[in-house]
C-alpha cells in the first residue's frame, strides 16, 4: 500500500504542475483520487503498448501492484470504524456507440 501511496502522490503532483501550466494565476480544483482510480479501472483492460504507457504515467511497476495497491487501500478506507465512516465508490460507463476492442 505504500508504494501505491508515494506512486499516487507523484503522478498527483505531475498533473498539479502540467495543469497549473495551462491555468496560470486562476484556481485548480481536481480530484486527484477520482483521477487515479479512474485511469486504474481502466488500465484493467488496456493491452499491449497502452498498458505500458499508463503504468508509468500513473508512476506503477505493474498491473499486479496497482490492483492489489488499490484494493487494499479501499479496503483499509471502507472498513467501519467507530470514529468514522468513509465509503469511496467509483464506476466507468461505456458509451454504447463506440467499439471497444
Amino acid at each position: 500500500m505504500e508504494s501505491l501511496s508515494v506512486s499516487t502522490n507523484g503522478f498527483t503532483l505531475d498533473l498539479y504542475k502540467k495543469l497549473n501550466e495551462t491555468s496560470k494565476g486562476q484556481n485548480i480544483f481536481f480530484s486527484p483520487w477520482s483521477i487515479a482510480t479512474a485511469l486504474a479501472m481502466v488500465h484493467l483492460g488496456a493491452r499491449g503498448d497502452t498498458a505500458t504507457q499508463m503504468a508509468e504515467d500513473l508512476e506503477h511497476e505493474g498491473a499486479e501492484n496497482i490492483h492489489s495497491g488499490f484494493k487494499k487501500l479501499l479496503s483499509a478506507i471502507n472498513k467501519r470504524r467507530s470514529t468514522y465512516l468513509l465509503k469511496s465508490a467509483s464506476r466507468l460507463y461505456e458509451e454504447k456507440t463506440y467499439p471497444l476492442l
